[in-house]
């Protein structure tokens, strides 16, 4: 029986993982096995209104959780107990959701979940121990993934916020212009002096200087765009270095703080950039512009809703968490 009842979890276990890559040993030592070690203390994890979370389930999200979260290997012990409490308290806030879903009488997907099953029975057809286990492991799986999809079928529920009236919008509008503002734009032309980022400090230095050298022509008459399309490896060189209006935060921290103190028709000192050695020149200076409700209406409508959902879900959360009796198992991270 006990050795049924590891199959079990190891299948539903696996099942969890599904496609991920298996992370490194150690991490999984680290973090799941130390668990594993003492399953008679530790036979639980919470108890939920009643409903015990076990350590079968923990274990299990705990395997997957590694997978995902240390897939370098490397786990620090205090970064190791955070991850296990965060764990359990996934798992606790799901059979809160399952709870409520149950109490609201709502329907899991049940073509899903026997579709799920299926292909989980057809992986392991060709076992000789599968026809052992494979009445317990089904069902257990079946109950799993059957509150999987009470889970998402209750976010969904919450989070699906009806379509506010135009007054409600009109009001968010107004309430929120800064969501509906064109940021200030700047239409920027550039000399790129193309530079690999492994290169040594004397190649940097020669871009540099050249770099100097083609700011100082253009300061005593020289044509930029022509010295960009001579000069510049960019792809805006065929156009005279022109790369047209550019917002905020496209051209990386240092040009981006160059081009905050230039006025329209100044060209730049060189800028030492990731890709080589820049020279900018501000053309032209956009102003922030409010767009009017009726451009925006559809952008609003949608923002509105998500954000409205997001609420309702906290709420709900919190709520269940308020209302609810839960003892916790905390020797994993105390």
């Amino acid at each position: 029986m006990f050795m049924m009842r590891v199959l079990i979890l190891w299948c539903v276990g696996f099942f969890w993982v599904g496609n991920i890559s298996a992370a490194p040993q150690q991490a999984v030592s680290s973090v799941a096995e130390e668990v594993e070690e003492k399953p008679e203390e530790l036979d639980y994890i919470a108890i939920v209104n009643g409903q015990k979370v076990s350590m079968g389930q923990y274990v299990s999200a705990l395997r997957r959780g590694v997978r995902e979260r240390f897939y370098h290997g490397k786990v620090e012990e205090d970064e190791a107990k955070e991850f296990r409490k965060d764990v359990a308290d996934e798992l606790i806030e799901r059979a809160l959701l399952v709870q409520e879903a149950k109490r609201r009488k709502l329907k899991a997907d049940a073509d899903q979940v026997e579709t799920d099953v299926k292909a989980f029975d057809e992986k392991f057809q060709d076992d000789p121990e599968w026809a052992k286990a494979r009445d317990n492991v089904l069902s257990e799986l079946r109950e799993k993934l059957n509150d999987d999809s009470l889970a998402k079928i209750i976010k969904l529920s919450v989070t699906s916020v009806d379509a506010p009236s135009d007054s409600e919008l009109r009001k968010y509008y107004e309430e929120n212009k800064n969501l509906f503002t064109t940021p200030s734009r700047n239409r920027v032309s550039l000399i790129l002096l193309r530079v690999d980022p492994s290169s040594s400090s004397e190649v940097w230095r020669q871009a540099s200087d050249e770099a100097t050298s083609i700011v100082e022509r253009i300061n005593t008459g020289a044509d930029f765009a022509e010295l960009a399309r001579i000069h510049s490896s960019d792809e805006s060189a065929e156009n005279g270095g022109d790369m047209g209006f550019v917002h905020l935060g496209m051209l990386g921290e240092n040009a981006e703080k160059v081009l905050a103190i230039m006025e329209p028709g100044e060209v730049s000192a060189p800028v030492v950039l990731l890709e080589g050695v820049s020279i900018f020149r501000l053309e032209e200076r956009t102003p922030p512009a409010l767009n009017v409700f009726d451009s925006v209406k559809e952008r609003a409508q949608r923002l509105y809703q998500r954000e409205k959902g997001e609420e309702a879900w906290k709420v709900l959360l919190q709520r269940l968490h308020a209302d609810a009796k839960i003892t916790v198992n905390d020797a994993p991270w105390r």
